[in-house]
């Protein structure tokens, strides 16, 4: 076959216009692209993603770049959204295209943790999922929140020095028992341990270029003895333990279901199996399993939970006066004979208060979990590619000066009006920590539950100070966080935990 030059050069012409239309249109695509730090070759912006706190380093590049932060992180598209206004215009009002989650090799290929509902994308399971957790359930729970507020007390009493200890465990035992009906009875119980290391996995996966397998599936080849291969020995262990505890933790709590009608003893899988169990209804069986997993690693891990009563302990050690104004409602409320519960929340807006702002002034996840949009948007002039990985700065919103006008210090007052009463007016933490749009955690309202019930109960019974040095003062202590990947760890100081009176420790007892 001849190479007639006269017939083939209008084809080469045709299609060196067609490959420079192509480089012009992707120039002027990613020239629209948000403002953000340059990005180097290959690696794109991974040197610039924060991996320690978060949230201030990112609302350091907002004030530089806007509301609208671009990243390249290993290929990967990431846009971070540094306001209230931004996040909603985005997340909310076009929830439709925001409401997915960014694919995930390790999550979908490796782990095996699929399941997990803030990591699945939106769809029909989603929604399944969704509908099982519902808000009205709550209240059902309350007897146990109750049961772990006074085993708290009973355990800092014993112990003041173990306060961390104290309160991981709380939490754990109360994720345990509302959701499964186990009851665990020390820090070293075997369950203790699985939602530890479940929590931590979640935590390790859920961060941009953590695991460059990701970015660069040819990885998958890798052999996992192979350099660059090891992230298939670390998720094939993680895979095993997480399985284990999943399978294991759904067929003990089976096992000892009961037809106990007392509501406020069932645990939530008898509350979403129903008569199923005995029905063989398989599928709903699957998806019980997978909702009261993913209720345990968000109630009862040692990262956002923990880390909110840790806040608590902190900011009651630095504001005497908040805990002093806190301990006069509680005195005039509850009195002195009895601890607080349920029945009390009406009248104590000052605790409430205290929670409210808990959320605001240590956002346990200073980053919420990345959206993936599905198609190509446009905001404020730039382009958002599909695919693109939103993540929301919730810690940057919740300082926001014209809101908070006092935002590193912890003002309860902000959420009152002059009677005294909560007021909220539109600035509910609430309602940004707990995710935004389509995705907003169905588990929050059992959150401010407990929340509200530990809270008003330590404060019942202890006087929080300062840790009390050698020679008998008080020690100086700052604010401090160990942020570890997605989570902010406020430390737990050796604060002094003096009974409010004489007969707290009865009380404690008689509420056995």
């Amino acid at each position: 076959m001849s190479f007639d030059v006269k017939t083939a050069w209008p084809w080469a012409v045709f299609f060196s216009l067609v490959l420079l239309a192509n480089v012009v249109q992707r120039r002027r695509k990613y020239a629209r692209l948000p403002p953000g730090p340059t990005a180097l070759p290959i690696v794109g912006n991974l040197l610039d993603f924060p991996r320690k706190h978060l949230g201030r380093e990112f609302a350091q590049m907002a004030r530089k770049y806007g509301d609208v932060v671009y990243l390249n992180v290993l290929g990967q598209d990431t846009v971070v959204l540094g306001s209230l206004k931004a996040a909603r215009d985005l997340l909310e009002k076009r929830s439709a295209n925001y409401s997915n989650r960014p694919t995930s090799v390790m999550v979908q290929l490796y782990v095996g943790y699929e399941w997990l509902f803030v990591l699945m994308d939106y769809g029909a399971r989603w929604r399944q999922h969704r509908r099982a957790v519902r808000p009205t359930m709550a209240p059902d729970y309350h007897a146990f929140y109750m049961d772990a507020a006074r085993n708290l007390l009973r355990l800092v009493l014993q112990d003041p020095q173990e306060l961390g200890s104290h309160i991981r465990f709380t939490f754990a035992k109360i994720a345990m028992g509302t959701i499964y009906g186990i009851e665990i009875r020390e820090p070293n119980d075997k369950y203790y341990r699985m939602i530890e290391r479940m929590g931590d996995v979640g935590e390790e996966i859920i961060v941009p270029g953590r695991f460059p397998v990701e970015a660069f599936p040819a990885l998958r080849y890798l052999p996992s003895w192979f350099p660059g291969g090891g992230f298939k020995r670390w998720a094939a262990d993680a895979k095993r333990d997480i399985s284990r505890a999943v399978d294991g933790l759904f067929e003990t709590a089976k096992s000892g279901m009961t037809t106990d009608s007392d509501s406020s003893r069932r645990p939530m899988i008898r509350q979403i199996l129903g008569d199923s169990a005995s029905q063989g209804d398989e599928e709903l069986q699957k998806i019980c399993k997978e909702v009261a997993a993913t209720m345990y690693v968000a109630g009862a891990d040692t990262a956002s939970s923990n880390a909110t009563m840790g806040a608590f302990f902190l900011a009651m050690a630095m504001y005497p006066e908040v805990q002093k104004k806190a301990q006069q409602q509680l005195d005039a409320v509850v009195g002195t004979e009895r601890l607080p519960d349920f029945s009390d929340r009406p009248s104590l807006p000052y605790i409430a208060a205290i929670v409210k702002e808990l959320l605001r002034w240590h956002p346990a996840t200073p980053m919420s979990a990345p959206h993936r949009i599905l198609a190509d948007d446009e905001y404020k002039g730039y382009l958002i590619p599909a695919g693109t990985s939103v993540f929301v700065n919730i810690w940057d919103i919740m300082r926001d000066p014209e809101v908070y006008s006092q935002p590193e210090d912890f003002v309860p007052e902000c959420f009152l009006d002059s009677a005294g009463k909560l007021a909220i007016h539109g600035r509910d933490p609430a309602d940004v920590v707990f995710g935004l749009g389509r995705r907003i955690c169905p588990g929050r309202h059992f959150a401010d539950a407990v929340l509200f019930i530990l809270c008003a109960s330590v404060l019942s019974a202890f006087e929080i100070g300062p840790p009390i040095g050698e020679d008998g003062a008080p020690t100086p202590f700052t604010r401090e966080a160990s942020d570890h990947c997605m989570v902010s760890h406020p430390k737990v100081h050796k604060y002094t935990m003096k009974p409010r009176s004489a007969h707290i420790e009865r009380l404690v007892e008689m509420a056995r």
